[in-house]
Parts: structure tokens; C-alpha cells; sequence
């Protein structure tokens, strides 16, 4: 019972990741635009943070559930930020591409 409140914490930090980069992402990209979706991601994100907290406390107590919620959700953190670094290199490397062959172009 206890490995599968654990799985089920670790879907749950995966989820308040994903809803937390959206959350960002909609602030950054639409200012303005999308509140009301940045106000609902931002409580998804919350929801299942503590959602998780909760299933890792009842799985193996308070203490030693807190400092598993901690390490499910920098682990998380951490796949999104390598992750985000990842594509914009990608993104990067490819701009530079384009913009090299717009340099070599005659006057």
C-alpha cells in the first residue's frame, strides 16, 4: 500500500510540475491575456503539491514523508529545468543556422 501511495505522489509532483511550467510559461508568453488559465494552472499546481505531500505523510509518516515529497519535487524541478534548458538550445542552435545564411547573402 505504501509503494503505491508513493507512485501515486510522485504522478501527482510530475503533475504539479507540468501545471507550474504552464503557469509560467501563460504569465510570460500572454501577459495579460490568460489570467483566468494562469489562475487555474497555478491551482492545479498547488493541488497536487499538496495532494502529494499528503499521500507521502500517510505512506511513511511525517518526517521522513516531508523529506520524500522534498526530494520527488526537486527531482522534478530539475527534469523541467533540463529539460527547458535542452529545447532552448535546440532553439538556439537552429536560429543561429537561419541567421548564418541570411549573413552570407551578396549585397
Amino acid at each position: 500500500m505504501e509503494i503505491a501511495f508513493i507512485f501515486t505522489a510522485l504522478l501527482l509532483c510530475g503533475v504539479s510540475v507540468y501545471y507550474f511550467c504552464k503557469a509560467n510559461y501563460c504569465a510570460c508568453t500572454k501577459a495579460g491575456e490568460c489570467d483566468n488559465p494562469v489562475n487555474q494552472y497555478w491551482l492545479g499546481a498547488m493541488c497536487s503539491a499538496v495532494m502529494s505531500l499528503l499521500l507521502c505523510c500517510v505512506a511513511l509518516h511525517v518526517e521522513k514523508g516531508t523529506l520524500l515529497w522534498l526530494i520527488l519535487m526537486v527531482s522534478c524541478f530539475s527534469g523541467a529545468f533540463i529539460s527547458a534548458k535542452r529545447n532552448a538550445k535546440k532553439r538556439c542552435t537552429k536560429a543561429k543556422q537561419a541567421n548564418a545564411l541570411l549573413t552570407n547573402e551578396p549585397n
